[in-house]
């Protein structure tokens, strides 16, 4: 398969009372062609700054280094107006809350329509056309009738398909999904995960699919990114994810997890909260929360070890990767 994004040592930086601070500090993955990148982890570890920077969508307090490839092109070097030819046509994204993504004061098939008239040849009787036939590909019952509607008018779940019926509209080649499912219930959260399923069979789209719901990684995605303050911790397919995680971070995830069948008075946890992005560690990032830390933890920071199938940050593999 062939690579549609290529992120190389991203470090994103933003201004404030404490001088600059790095949110993103070195992540490097790949997507390819057709597959579904999961990207886990607490908030605050940087996910969604990393899909910020992808789309050029930073706050202006916010600045992003070194290399984003996409179809060769590095993002991060295009013109503004170039970038907005890419964002929402080559890359389309699917916010967290559609409530605050949609405009409350446009009909919700205006604003898919928009797009369509921004990025394809077409005139404005054939963008509603374009944005009728996306809500009934979404699954909306009475999408004539929908097109005229308002964002409050519409359940969340339906909003959320409005959200996914714009990100399509253009046939992208990527779509980034931040926490889709995160204000819906579980059978609508369901849907929404067929819906992105079914698109991605139908288009061969990539999805780089932002979550912190292990459960959702494990129904959806080929292969998976762990970041923890900032940085990639682990790296793997999503079988090897499950069945042998490295990271002690990772393991942490996975243990926190309610199994059926077992009684537990508590939950497993993982003590502690991710560092505060002015006062990382010097050492390990995940040193001060882990149960395996060793001296050196404290005091270096380790490289992402290459392993014989899955990438690890930790000092606890330094041999095995030699």
């Amino acid at each position: 398969m062939s690579v549609i994004l290529d992120v190389r040592n991203l470090v994103t930086t933003f201004s404030t009372d404490y001088g600059k601070v790095a949110v993103v500090d070195g992540v490097d993955f790949v997507i390819k062609q057709g597959e579904t990148l999961g990207v886990v982890g607490e908030s605050g570890c940087g996910k969604s700054v990393t899909s910020l920077s992808i789309m050029g969508l930073l706050a202006q307090n916010g600045k992003s280094e070194g290399e984003i490839r996409f179809h060769d092109k590095n993002l991060l070097q295009v013109s503004e107006k170039e970038m907005q030819k890419i964002r929402g046509n080559e890359i389309a994204m699917i916010f967290q809350e559609p409530m605050t993504s949609l405009n409350p004061l446009h009909p919700v098939g205006k604003q898919i329509g928009e797009a369509v008239l921004l990025h394809l040849k077409v005139s404005k009787a054939e963008a509603k056309q374009r944005a009728i036939q996306m809500l009934k590909a979404v699954g909306m019952p009475r999408a004539e009738e929908i097109y005229n509607e308002y964002p409050h008018q519409l359940s969340g779940g339906m909003r959320q398909r409005v959200m996914i019926a714009m990100a399509m509209a253009c046939d992208p080649k990527l779509i980034i999904a931040d926490e889709p499912t995160t204000a819906l219930d579980v059978t609508i959260q369901a849907q929404i995960l067929d819906l992105m399923q079914d698109v991605k069979e139908q288009t061969g789209t990539s999805i780089m699919l932002i979550t912190h719901d292990l459960g959702v990684v494990s129904e959806m995605c080929d292969r998976v990114i762990v970041m923890y303050a900032g940085q990639v911790v682990e790296e793997t397919d999503v079988e090897t994810l499950f069945s042998e995680p490295k990271h002690p971070y990772t393991v942490g995830l996975m243990e926190s997890i309610p199994e059926l069948g077992t009684e537990k008075e508590y939950l497993d946890t993982i003590p502690g909260a991710v560092p505060l992005a002015h006062q990382m560690p010097t050492g390990c990032r995940f040193a001060p929360r882990c149960s395996k830390v060793m001296p050196i933890c404290e005091q270096k920071q380790p490289p992402l070890l290459e392993l014989s199938n899955q990438k690890c940050r930790c000092w606890l593999y330094q041999e095995v990767s030699e």
